[in-house]
């Protein structure tokens, strides 16, 4: 028996608290965390899920109810490592939401009994007096542990580490103030965010920025905030092998001292940039990526930012109507009103590196968002520019001159200079594509909820209302309006590009929305294609903007079936005119929630069959849509969950989920083979499936919509047991590489079970690797779960490219 979370303790300051159980749920969220709202399916779907400690922790599940089919090996190997950016951002998106949120509230798990530094791992530590009883429990371990943390590693070498994208310093907003150079003006803008967030207080981080030291140019070491990220990358870096008992350096936690081993890197970020950063990028802009990585910062900004703190690091709940204000200014003396022990000083986030994170993110999403409205878009397809005022793209309409997001832009920058400023913007590939603008939608709605003061579950937070009242972010009036803040940012780029995507794409008969659009002589050319994995993203980004038009979005989603909810539309007082509409102009809410339907119409009556069967897509001419013949790949058939479930959640339509429900069973017969245990690419194929971020977040997400929305008890396809032991095999399947070939639950060195490829290259402490075994000798894999630790892997905590994984 071992002491209960023994290890976690001796963490503490380095894994954050979000990934023990502080997370913000659902719906609305206390300051401290317990929960007060609803799930995806909110009243539509109970999770029927008690609190009894054991009870959801299953032995492995065997879908015959005899004696378990005979397993075959499973071989893989990396056909590519290049990251590609917009796939990994919409996996770390899904992957977080199929994370702790998941493992807590829809399979009834107790975080407190996971210690990611606990061997063996993938253990549920049940509290037997003071000692704790281990049961294995692949499943909670990889979604409430691996899945999402590894979705944290994902966004933090993107937008913190590697150098990988635009720094901060070129952002519009930074690059308007005084001071006198680039380095200078983002050095004084993370004073600011460090401030509010007590970072250089706690000792995290020294403020001002020692001069003259290259290894800490902000106040904390190694740290390069990128605000818009390139296309794609390759992913050496040279990791510090280095591992510490305190963080005690020039820069970083500055002496914090952790009890335990610690690699360097995880102190401060100079050896996570990449080897050759300006080598290894494809310095090319996509809106898919920009939208997507919105996304995902949004997710975790509203862990790092709803909640505020002590000068100590302890969480306050609540404090004083009257020091709202006063928090996280310079050298504050607030008090927390609760809990009645707070130490004095007050600050931004749930602890004061997640502040200095958090708001870091937000100043990235705000100039992203000036940027995109200012200097990314194109009203002829040869040439960049932007609308000549906030005022005319919040009221961007249906018969405005057309301009749109091109579908790639390269970018030149100086790299000369430290963090390197943009010298050159240029259009490559001047199309629309439907993707892009889903992608915009979904992330800009999440950003936009956090800045609303009418959002309960996001802007009413605490955090947030500290966040962007004047310091350390502009104030805004709460209206749809035309100030220089956050909120407006976001209201107009979600203005453009719905229009825009209703304009250009969407089918003037049939209302579906084409996957590309050209334009010439400003009009615009669809494609006559329609993709099923497209139309997915445009209704999953379509559904959060009409939540948040509605002043209800939250961090992972809420159903709202009500169509009188669009009254509260943010956006109605700007009049709408699309084509044919006749009559008074539509809500702009309305307008959305009516271009949602059609899509989800078109998935359920024409993409999708009673069988269960699925297109990839069909062709459309002259009103008539031809759905395409080919086998239907994995990505197809479980977009088409996910773009079902959508539908039923938004509309509250039975039909939706009971098509999303035989699509499932489809996907379980013909996908799923049981002797490999393995999901395969095509419908009937080979047993082999090319893995990569973008498939795995489709087959991920949509096992866990099966599991919280379309369950069945007792089914043999939906029932909760056989969808968690699934979810469990592709977690450790593909993305750490354990083939499981004898079913012991133990990964078996010797005996090959750790393959050659798999997606997720490497990990860090928060998983488990400290670079050190029990006894601090040097080790590669700390936990033995196959995947390495960062600094031997030579490689970031990303996802590669490709993976091909086959069995004979």
């Amino acid at each position: 028996m071992h002491r209960l979370r023994r290890h976690v303790s001796l963490l503490a300051p380095l894994l954050a608290p979000a990934a023990f159980g502080m997370l913000v749920l659902d719906a609305a969220c206390s300051t401290d965390g317990s929960a007060v709202g609803t799930s995806d399916a909110g009243a539509l779907s109970e999770s029927g899920i008690d609190d009894a400690p054991w009870d959801h922790v299953r032995a492995p599940y065997d879908a015959s109810g005899g004696p378990e089919t005979k397993r075959v090996p499973v071989g893989s190997k990396v056909t590519s490592s290049r990251v590609d950016v917009q796939s990994l951002m919409f996996a770390a998106g899904e992957m977080q939401t199929s994370g702790e949120p998941f493992a807590q509230h829809f399979a009834g798990r107790n975080l407190a009994f996971y210690d990611r530094l606990y061997l063996p791992p993938d253990q549920y530590l049940v509290a037997s007096g003071e000692d704790q009883k281990p049961l294995t429990d692949l499943f909670g371990f990889s979604t409430a542990v691996e899945s999402y943390e590894y979705s944290k590693y994902h966004m933090n070498i993107v937008l913190e580490q590697s150098g990988a994208g635009i720094s901060l310093a070129a952002g519009p907003l930074v690059a308007a103030r005084s001071e006198a150079t680039p380095l200078l003006r983002l050095r004084e803008r993370e004073y600011e965010l460090m401030t509010s967030a007590g970072t250089d207080v706690a000792g995290y981080a020294i403020l001002p920025a020692p001069a003259n030291n290259p290894k800490n140019l902000l106040g904390f070491g190694g740290l390069f905030p990128v605000f818009a990220p390139f296309k794609s990358f390759a992913p050496d870096m040279q990791p510090n092998t280095t591992v510490v008992h305190s963080c005690a350096s020039g820069g970083g936690y500055s002496g914090i001292p952790n009890g335990s081993l610690t690699p360097e890197y995880e102190c401060e970020y100079n050896s996570l940039r990449l080897t050759d950063v300006g080598a290894q990028t494809e310095q090319v802009l996509v809106p898919g990526v920009l939208g997507l990585t919105t996304w995902k910062a949004a997710l975790w900004a509203i862990d790092f930012t709803s909640r505020i703190h002590d000068a100590l690091g302890n969480p306050v709940a609540s404090v004083a109507d009257a020091d709202l204000a006063k928090v996280g200014g310079l050298n504050n003396t607030v008090i927390g009103t609760s809990p009645p022990a707070a130490a004095i000083g007050t600050y931004i986030g749930s602890n004061p590196l997640e502040g200095m994170w958090g708001l870091t993110m937000l100043t990235s999403l705000d100039n992203l968002a000036e940027w995109l409205l200012t200097s990314l878009t194109t009203s002829d397809g040869a040439t960049l520019g932007g609308f000549a005022t906030r005022q005319g793209a919040i009221a961007y309409d249906y018969d405005s001159p057309l301009r749109w997001f091109p579908a790639a832009m390269s970018v030149a920058v100086d790299r000369t200079q430290p963090f390197p400023p943009v010298t050159a913007l240029a259009i490559v590939d001047p199309k629309s594509r439907s993707e892009d603008l889903a992608a915009l939608i979904l992330g800009e709605s999440l950003f936009f909820g956090m800045t609303d003061p009418r959002n309960a579950g996001l802007g009413q937070t605490v955090g947030e209302k500290c966040t962007w009242d004047g310091s350390p972010f502009p104030a805004d009036d709460g209206l749809a309006g035309v100030e220089a803040t956050a909120h407006d940012r976001a209201l107009a780029v979600l203005r453009v590009a719905f229009v825009d995507l209703d304009r250009m794409h969407g089918d003037p008969t049939l209302g579906v929305l084409h996957d590309s659009a050209t334009v010439s002589g400003g009009v615009a050319a669809r494609s006559g294609t329609v993709s099923t994995t497209s139309l997915a993203h445009a209704l999953i980004g379509l559904r959060q903007l009409v939540l948040s038009l509605n002043g209800a979005i939250t961090q992972y989603g809420s159903a709202d079936p009500d169509p009188a909810t669009d009254a509260k539309g943010i956006l109605n007082a700007f009049a709408i005119h699309p084509s044919g509409s006749g009559g008074a102009p539509p809500l702009f809410s309305a307008r959305v929630r009516s271009v949602f339907v059609k899509n989800a119409t078109f998935v359920r009556d024409v993409l999708t069959r009673a069988d269960g069967s699925v297109a990839n897509g069909a062709t459309i001419a002259a009103g008539v849509a031809t759905v395409a013949s080919d086998a239907t790949t994995l990505e197809a058939q479980t977009a088409a969950i996910r773009a079902l479930t959508e539908g039923f959640l938004l509309t509250g339509d039975e039909s939706f989920r009971e098509r999303a429900r035989l699509v499932v069973r489809r996907l379980a017969l013909k996908f799923y083979s049981a002797p490999a245990r393995m999901f395969r690419g095509l419908d009937g194929g080979k047993d082999e499936v090319k893995m990569n971020a973008e498939r795995f977040a489709w087959l991920q997400s949509a096992l866990r919509e099966a599991h919280k929305v379309l369950h069945v008890p007792g089914d043999p396809t939906l029932g909760r047991d056989v969808l968690e032991e699934r979810i469990a095999r592709v977690n450790k399947l593909l993305l750490n590489g354990w083939d499981d070939l004898n079913g012991n639950q133990i990964v078996d060195k010797g005996a090959g079970e750790c393959l050659a490829g798999r997606l997720q290259m490497a990990e860090q402490a928060l998983t488990g690797e400290l670079g050190r075994d029990e006894l601090s000798r040097p080790t590669e894999d700390r936990d033995g779960d196959c995947v390495l630790e960062m600094a031997h892997a030579k490689a970031a905590s990303a996802l590669a490219g490709e993976v091909l994984f086959h069995s004979p």
